[in-house]
């Protein structure tokens, strides 16, 4: 054998070598990894398919750089933030304001309209009543009506005026505030999904507190969400077989304290600034993440029958509202891809 055919041969066991490397690569059964970092008050859980551990990690760290980003605009507990400039700045002069805060901004006032004022992201001056100080017994205590009811005129999300070409936002009266919490999450979790996909990921999901975004390839299973009981936390009432969605959850079991037997939550009416009080959960299902966090919020407020006379008249928009009563009332497409669920 002549050295250039020792050579050929060599050459064709290092390629066939190579060949069932990469075979074993290609067939490798892809992985589902799951990442969580604490973030916007919350813990963020990023869970993303696919064969290559490196570029699933890379894009995970891509995205949380993201939320942390998105997060550091539009917190209200930050003082360089655009909330608290905004909010500063009440009454008084414009603000400049970035692009992202200002596309929330925007979604949030759509918001408003399309549920007649159920959702406002001006009740942020209601955080000067509700902040949950301790009475003598050491129990947290609700804010006396009077209190309350004086910083009722300051809730009006029309007084809040966005100029697009110079990228400006002004709150007309002083004292109001506002504060993105209902809307920005979804948000956020939406541009988060973008990251990963713009890292080469095409099947994952992005879920913070109540909001979800979950994308699959065409040919992927769908994915099951299940719908947490709003009076016991270890059961399902059932579960939801998604693609390429978003899922929005609002409900009174998230954030709340009992006082002399009653519950106050987090999800306030903005007519009466206290606690709604004709819902236990709301789950909305639609493409637009901004959209659906703002819509569960304000359908809970809006209550069964309200509420889901809306969720019918908007296109591409499904949900489930369980009324205070616990009774549950679905939409038409919500019921196609909804199972009852038992105890997990």
């Amino acid at each position: 054998m002549t050295n250039r055919q020792k050579n050929l041969l060599a050459f064709a066991a290092t390629i066939f070598v190579f060949s069932i490397i990469a075979l074993a690569i290609y067939n490798k059964k892809p992985s589902e990894i799951k990442y969580t970092r604490p973030l916007m008050g919350t813990i963020v859980e990023i869970t993303l398919i696919g064969k290559n551990e490196a570029l699933l990690n890379a894009a995970a760290e891509a995205a949380f750089a993201e939320i942390k980003r998105l997060e550091g605009l539009m917190s209200h507990y930050r003082e360089d933030s655009d909330v608290t400039k905004i909010n500063n700045a009440a009454g008084k002069e414009p603000v400049a304001i970035s692009n992202e805060t200002m596309e929330v901004i925007e979604a949030s006032l759509k918001a408003s309209q399309t549920t007649y004022g159920a959702f406002d992201i001006s009740m942020g001056v209601l955080g000067k009543a509700w902040h949950f100080i301790k009475d003598d017994k050491g129990e947290l205590t609700p804010p006396s009506k009077e209190d309350v009811k004086k910083l009722l005129p300051l809730i009006d999300y029309r007084q809040i005026i966005i100029d697009k070409e110079s990228n400006k936002v002004k709150l007309a009266k002083e004292g109001m505030k506002i504060n993105l919490g209902g809307v920005a999450k979804g948000y956020i979790v939406g541009k988060a999904a973008e990251v990963l996909k713009k890292n080469g990921i095409k099947r994952g999901m992005v879920h913070a507190g109540g909001d979800m975004i979950v994308f699959n390839e065409p040919d992927s299973p769908p994915r099951l969400i299940g719908i947490q009981d709003p009076r016991n936390k270890d059961n399902i009432i059932g579960t939801l077989k998604v693609y390429n969605t978003t899922i929005a959850t609002s409900g009174d079991y998230e954030r709340f304290f009992i006082k002399a037997g009653k519950k106050y939550h987090h999800i306030t009416d903005p007519s009466t600034g206290f606690p709604a009080n004709k819902s236990l959960g709301v789950t909305i299902v639609t493409k637009d993440p901004a959209l659906a966090d703002a819509l569960s919020t304000g359908i809970f407020v809006m209550g069964p029958v309200d509420g889901m006379k809306l969720i019918e008249e908007l296109t591409d928009v499904e949900g489930l509202i369980i009324g205070a009563d616990g009774k549950l009332t679905m939409s038409s497409g919500f019921k196609e891809i909804y199972t009852p669920g038992t105890k997990q």
